[in-house]
């Protein structure tokens, strides 16, 4: 029986993480985007490697998914969240652990914490992602069904769906800058 623990950070102790994902993008200012992402994919890969939770393999599978955010040449993020996305990234990439992988059953909390921490602040950019992925996927395999000719252009639909989500992105973030949007970490080991 798997055991649920509920963790609740105050502001303050959110501002504590924050504050060391400005240290890394601090630090990671002179690396190039892809040495960034190459870094993160390395640390994920090593976090999948030793990771035994159900939660943390999940958080694991998602940062794989901001990785094929940056590199996917049809999605084509704008730079705000592009920025972001390379922000988070710098995090993982530097795997300086408050509590060393190597302790038994707590070593990786803190790992957990901190991808939480950037998959709720990149949620809307990872939703916009998904949501582009799929239609891509579907909308190729419908013209190929259909046997549509290219009256309108692969690039043409793509774009249209593109700028859709991507408006759709600006206006969640801009709604809970607005609201002020707090955070609750919930994990569940």
């Amino acid at each position: 029986m798997p055991l649920i623990v509920q963790l609740e950070f105050s502001d303050a102790e959110l501002e504590y993480f924050r504050s060391l994902m400005e240290q890394a993008r601090t630090r990671a200012s002179g690396r190039t985007p892809h040495e960034i992402s190459t870094a993160a994919r390395d640390e994920i890969e090593r976090l999948r490697s030793v990771a035994r939770s159900p939660f943390i393999a999940r958080r694991v599978a998602r940062m794989d998914r901001l990785i094929a955010m940056l590199e996917d040449p049809e999605w084509q993020l704008p730079e705000p969240g592009r920025r972001r996305v390379l922000d988070a990234l710098a995090y993982v990439a530097e795997a300086n652990d408050l509590v060393p992988d190597n302790v038994p059953t707590l070593g990786l909390v803190d790992d957990a914490i901190m991808l939480e921490l950037v998959l709720r602040e990149l949620q809307h950019e990872l939703d916009g992602y998904e949501d582009f992925d799929e239609f891509r996927r579907e909308e190729a395999a419908r013209r190929t069904r259909a046997g549509e000719h290219k009256a309108v252009s692969r690039e043409d639909w793509l774009d249209s769906k593109r700028q859709a989500l991507h408006e759709r992105i600006r206006e969640r973030r801009e709604r809970d800058l607005s609201r002020g949007a707090e955070f609750q970490l919930i994990t569940h080991f």
